[in-house]
């Protein structure tokens, strides 16, 4: 049980770090662009990556490929809602 809340802990994390990427990336401009999306999911991957990298030197830690995974998968369900959130209003495009 401990390990599925800490991995569901992971996923939302990244969920909501992939959003406030996605808000950065955009700056001033409003809406949704594909673009902006990849480069979240990219930047939240390489930090997931970083992260566990890190974690082979932390001796009470261990670090697991699975681990970036669920973080990615977090950051990559964060663009596809907010893909949904966005699309009635016409504010998506595949720029």
């Amino acid at each position: 049980m401990h390990t599925a809340i800490r991995k569901v802990a992971h996923l939302t994390e990244y969920f909501i770090f992939s959003v406030f990427l996605l808000h950065g990336i955009r700056g001033k401009d409003r809406g949704w662009q594909l673009r902006w999306a990849i480069w979240a999911v990219v930047i939240a991957a390489g930090y997931a990556s970083l992260d566990e990298f890190h974690q082979v030197f932390v001796p009470s830690r261990h670090a697991s490929p699975w681990d970036a995974l669920i973080d990615t998968t977090g950051a990559a369900a964060a663009q596809i809602v907010l893909w949904i959130w966005h699309w009635p209003n016409g504010t998506v495009t595949g720029d």
